[in-house]
C-alpha cells in the first residue's frame, strides 16, 4: 500500500515538475517573440522612413538632375496630355440635341 501511494506521489510530482518546465518554456518563446516583434516594428519604421525620403519630390529632383542628366523643361516645352473635352455643336436655333445631353 505504501508503494503504491508512494508511486502516485512521484507521478504527481513528476506531472506538476513536467508541466512547470512547459509554464517557463511558453514564456520564454513568448519573449522571444516580443523581442521579434520589436526588432520588426523598428525595421518597418525606418523602412518607412527610406520610403518618405527618397520618394519626397525635391529628392527625386536631386536624382533626375544629378544621376539622371536630366534637365528641367522651358515652358514651350510642356505638353499637358490629358482626355480632350468633346467639342459642342453650335446651336442651331438656341436647342441643343437630347444626344448632347446623354454622351456628357
Amino acid at each position: 500500500m505504501k508503494f503504491l501511494i508512494g508511486t502516485f506521489l512521484w507521478a504527481l510530482t513528476l506531472i506538476a515538475v513536467c508541466e512547470k518546465v512547459d509554464v517557463y518554456r511558453t514564456g520564454y518563446a513568448i519573449e522571444q517573440l516580443r523581442a521579434e516583434k520589436k526588432q520588426a516594428q523598428h525595421e518597418q519604421r525606418a523602412l518607412e522612413l527610406e520610403l518618405a525620403r527618397v520618394t519626397a519630390p525635391e529628392q527625386i529632383e536631386r536624382v533626375a538632375l544629378t544621376k539622371l542628366g536630366m534637365i528641367r523643361p522651358r515652358y514651350d516645352q510642356v505638353v499637358l496630355v490629358g482626355p480632350r473635352p468633346k467639342p459642342v455643336p453650335p446651336p442651331s436655333q438656341g436647342v441643343l440635341p437630347v444626344a448632347h445631353f446623354a454622351t456628357q
